[in-house]
């Protein structure tokens, strides 16, 4: 009885220390199990985090990829729509004046070349033919170009031989006013006619203006000579040009323009002086768009318009321009961005090479002059109206009774 009860205690002690062991024990392994968990939720954050890493990863190259594609799409495509435009650099015969002819360097013939107008963002492809007898080249004044398009001529790379052709390819990034005309390693041929105006129009236009106006400022200067207007006559005609520091008065030939022609009609050549003081036997004829006043057409306005000139100086002089009547507001010059804030003048002064984008508001009916200040650009032989000079005046005025009759110059 005793051994029984001692065995039943003992096994009642034991029980005891077994439970007590396992209520001990849970603790610990529910913490070691807890720790496990913890460590494989902080693997899966860190698999999970690894994965979108390499997915953005995946998803940023093939973003780069599709603008890639999505811009040599738009290259391509640009290439297809490029604006393509071709100048043939030439000797021609140009009028000025009635009776006064002369044997310049032209693009397409005229003075100044045909307009380049493009919009911002274009492709263009400027094809120049050299059809004179020496070296030419072309330079995109203002305009931001790569190097193998704007930099310094060389055989291959924008030095254009007699007879040969050259493209120029580069995308129009800038908006504004701009012009072109031979580099400056041919600097007579600009002096002798060969230039013309480049206009990037803006994708979105930030103002609206009714009329957009160009007009290039320049002086041709010429000497008596040329072939006498003999039809069919085989001559030899030569255009030249002057050293800075010869004498006045005596041509020295630094750089000659020979051609044969079968065609005659001019009865003066073209000279480009850089002296700074003129001789005696050469003229100088003032121009606006290749025409001296009264051959300048008249500017039309009607009251309201508002208008946006683009002023050019192409010559070797500097021009103060003022239109009468009204006030000139600056928008940009030289490339640079909108003027704010807004300026006005009523007489800009043009520098050579200047380029000056104004806006004027027609709010003043009438029959005004816009020329140049200087005398001698704005009259010819002492004589007004000449050179320089042209007519504003108001459509609604044109054939109201009372009126008038319209002077050499409106006409």
């Amino acid at each position: 009885m005793n051994r029984d009860l001692k065995n039943k205690c003992a096994f009642f002690l034991a029980s005891l220390v077994a439970v007590s062991f396992s209520a001990a024990a849970q603790p610990a392994f529910a913490e070691l199990i807890d720790g496990d968990l913890a460590e494989e939720q902080v693997k899966e954050k860190e698999e999970m985090r690894d994965m979108r890493k390499e997915m953005g990863d995946i998803n940023s190259t093939i973003d780069d990829a599709m603008d890639e594609l999505d811009a040599l799409g738009k290259k391509i495509s640009n290439r297809q729509n490029a604006k393509e435009f071709h100048l043939f650099a030439r000797e021609s015969d140009w009028e000025t004046y009635k009776g006064s002819t002369v044997r310049c360097l032209t693009y397409n013939g005229k003075i100044p070349g045909p307009p380049i107008t493009v919009t911002e963002g274009d492709f263009v492809k400027i094809v120049l033919h050299n059809q004179m007898k020496t070296p030419t080249s072309l330079q995109f004044h203002g305009l931001i170009t790569p190097h193998t398009v704007g930099g310094i001529p060389r055989t291959g790379g924008g030095l254009v031989a007699p007879n040969e052709t050259f493209v120029y390819q580069f995308i129009a990034k800038q908006a504004g006013t701009f012009w072109y005309h031979p580099q400056l390693v041919h600097p007579n041929q600009k002096q002798l006619g060969m230039f013309g105006a480049i206009v990037v129009n803006p994708k979105v236009r930030s103002r609206p203006y009714d009329q957009d106006i160009t007009l290039i400022f320049s002086e041709l200067r010429k000497t008596p000579g040329g072939s006498g207007g003999t039809a069919g006559g085989a001559t030899t005609h030569r255009v030249t040009a002057t050293r800075a520091g010869a004498t006045p008065g005596r041509s020295t030939t630094v750089s000659s323009e020979d051609v044969q022609t079968k065609s005659g009609g001019h009865n003066y050549t073209a000279t480009a002086w850089t002296t700074g003081s003129t001789p005696p036997d050469v003229e100088t004829d003032y121009l606006i768009n290749g025409r001296p006043a009264p051959g300048i057409a008249p500017i039309e306005l009607r009251k309201g318009q508002r208008v946006r000139m683009r002023l050019i100086n192409a010559g070797q002089e500097s021009v103060p321009i003022q239109l009468s009547g009204h006030k000139l507001e600056i928008v940009s010059q030289n490339g640079g961005d909108r003027l704010e804030p807004h300026v006005y003048r009523d007489t800009i002064c043009l520098f050579p090479s200047d380029r000056v984008d104004v806006d004027i508001t027609a709010d003043n009916p009438g029959v005004w002059s816009f020329a140049s200040e200087s005398a001698h650009q704005s009259t010819h032989k002492g004589r007004f109206p000449g050179g320089m000079a042209c007519v504003v005046r108001y459509s609604e005025l044109k054939g109201r009774p009372g009126q008038p009759p319209m002077t050499e110059m409106e006409q």
